[in-house]
């Protein structure tokens, strides 16, 4: 294989690593850089737009200032003077966006997001993980890197380029399934997951600090030129580095490639190109829509906390999200550490035979689920003790890390042929459901941002973790189906969980 000086430079670079582990360092970063385009615009946009607030209109938290109104001149004063609870804008923005304005812009990015999800899943799918993915992150960074020139042209022109590059994201989370499904043994899967894929979770916790110091020493327009900048050196090393299937790998292993075959093989993976899509037997398969049902009640929560936890930090607790952008991205910090914490313990348990794969799912998919849908309830009733209510949040989140071992693998256990598209489908209906959580949220609080209405939204999330859970618990599977096989002869009893142990015990017998 001829390959560039480019190529040959990084090879020689990254080559005593084993190629897996390269990969996985190279799909780290290429989610962190997903997810950094994504959130960008939600920090640069309070630089961007005029505004005219000062401490005499500044927000007060309800937990600092009685919800009666009854205040003293003497208690007014305390709480002006409280530098969390004001929200004070030191330079003017440029643009005369209005809420509304400002709002449609925001979401403009998932306009495009939700549609591309099954599209980037099935190029994938047909024509290898490395050109759709690392395209999708370079077009991406191009898009971020023209949106200060689209901001002051007009509103439209950000909106339109938000879609685009909505539309580029879109495509590249379903794709990682597919180098989930080619490049990863199963019984590694929960922690290639923890790691990489929950990239975009630990990416929370260092962009926002981040995005605030390049706007506070250079301006917000340099952090889309950072940012995309970062996405286009990187896509400049995935190129030449990645490689669609194992075989196709210049350096690696012959031990390593024999391994990963032999285990991704015996884990369904067919070599030769699949052309039938089986959509009839994934529309009526129980155990896919175990998966789409999990991902939206999961998705519901995890946009609570993602689009509602500032707004509840700062107008019930009193902390300013702006000026403790760290506090903000904790919780997101405890999902990442419970994710790698649950992978590894999966893993082990998994690996040693003390739990078979359906179970393992469902254990720590309980955990996920059901872990935060009690925190929450202990949090509507935790009083105005912000340490307190910042501890239980970390501790939910460290809790839905175990998504890591169930629902966000298990793609892979029922159909790692078709993985990308099956991964596109469940996506779509939990961005569906990330679309509902902040509209519900919205219509509970009405706009008084008030304990009890809190309460309420705390709760509402309580059924819609329990009810979706029990549907996951009692049709999901850990066994490739039959369909993952369509347009070649079927396996004998793929679809019969009791036939599944024997591939369970070579998959074992492969990790040793």
């Amino acid at each position: 294989m001829d390959r560039g000086p480019v190529q040959q430079t990084l090879l020689s670079a990254f080559g005593w690593l084993p190629a897996r582990i390269a990969l996985a360092a190279l799909t780290f970063f290429g989610s962190v850089n997903i997810f950094t385009l994504r959130i960008n615009l939600s920090v640069a946009i309070v630089a961007m737009v005029r505004r005219n607030l000062t401490s005499a209109t500044a927000a007060r938290a309800h937990c600092l200032v009685p919800s009666s109104g009854n205040v003293t001149e003497e208690e007014e004063g305390a709480v002006t003077a409280t530098p969390l609870t004001l929200h004070q804008v030191e330079d003017e923005g440029e643009m005369d966006w209005d809420e509304i304005t400002q709002g449609v812009i925001l979401a403009s990015y998932y306009y495009g997001y939700v549609f591309t999800q099954v599209v980037g899943g099935r190029l994938a799918e047909r024509y290898g993980p490395r050109i759709v993915f690392g395209i999708c992150i370079m077009f991406s960074g191009i898009c971020t890197l023209f949106t200060p020139l689209a901001a002051r042209t007009n509103y439209a022109s950000l909106i339109a380029l938000r879609v685009i590059l909505g539309l580029c994201s879109g495509m590249s989370w379903p794709t990682m399934q597919c180098i989930l499904a080619r490049w990863i043994p199963p019984l590694e899967r929960p922690r290639f997951v923890a790691i990489v894929h929950f990239a975009s979770t630990l990416s929370i916790t260092f962009t926002l600090p981040m995005c605030g110091y390049i706007i506070a020493t250079h301006g917000w327009d340099a952090t889309f030129y950072v940012t995309g900048c970062l996405a286009l050196v990187w896509s400049f090393i995935w190129l030449p580095l990645m490689h669609n299937t194992p075989a196709q790998h210049p350096r690696i292993s012959t031990k390593e490639l024999e391994y990963i075959e032999t285990a991704v093989t015996a884990g369904g993976i067919t070599r030769t190109r699949l052309r039938r899509v089986p959509w009839r037997e994934m529309a009526t398969s129980l155990p896919v829509w175990a998966i789409i049902v999990g991902d939206m009640g999961n998705s519901f929560g995890l946009s609570l906390y993602m689009t509602q936890l500032p707004t509840y930090m700062k107008n019930i607790l009193g902390f300013s999200i702006k000026d403790n952008s760290a506090l903000s991205g904790l919780p997101f910090l405890c999902r990442y550490t419970g994710g790698l914490i649950c992978s590894w313990s999966g893993d082990w348990l998994l690996s040693r035979g003390y739990l078979s794969i359906i179970n393992t799912r469902r254990i720590y998919s309980a955990i996920a689920m059901l872990g935060p849908a009690v925190v929450l309830m202990v949090v509507a009733h935790s009083g105005c003790d912000p340490s307190v209510a910042v501890a239980l949040l970390c501790f939910s989140l460290f809790l839905n890390g175990a998504i890591t071992t169930s629902q966000l693998v298990n793609h892979t256990d029922i159909a790692p042929n078709f993985s990308g598209t099956l991964f596109g489908i469940c996506n779509t209906f939990a961005s569906i459901s990330s679309f509902i959580s902040p509209m519900a949220v919205g219509a509970l609080t009405r706009g008084q941002q008030t304990m009890g209405q809190w309460q309420k939204v705390f709760w509402m999330c309580v059924p819609i973790y329990g009810l979706t859970e029990i549907f996951y618990l009692i049709f999901c599977s850990g066994t490739v189906q039959s369909w993952n096989f369509a347009g070649q002869q079927q396996r004998k009893g793929s679809t019969d969980e009791a036939k599944s142990e024997p591939e369970t015990k070579a998959l074992h017998e492969v990790s040793k």
